[in-house]
């Protein structure tokens, strides 16, 4: 059986210019601006180890990083307004038909 895969939000604070443009290079790989340093990711407890990794090694001790992860059912209960932004898709489907 798979890992099961959940919505975070991904939430920084970072003074430095040149860590933030990497931080927001690497954030946008894996999920989707919400704002400007907000983020919202879809992954297994696995690979959110493995981004909060790589973005630690790009922050200084002084910045701030936060992952929050949304229960399914919190997850149902986003709403979203605004230009560009999907509803949470709680499970997508594992194949298409075509």
């Amino acid at each position: 059986m798979p890992e099961p895969r959940h919505w975070h939000l991904v939430v920084y604070d970072i003074s430095e210019p040149k860590a933030l443009r990497k931080v927001h290079k690497v954030l946008s790989a894996w999920g989707k601006p919400v704002q400007y340093s907000v983020f919202r990711v879809r992954g297994t407890a696995r690979e959110l180890a493995r981004l909060r990794f790589e973005l630690t090694g790009l922050i200084a001790s002084e910045d701030r990083l936060m992952f929050i992860r949304l229960c399914p059912d919190c997850a149902t209960r986003v709403t979203v307004q605004g230009k560009d932004l999907a509803p949470l898709d709680l499970e997508p489907p594992p194949f298409r038909i075509v």
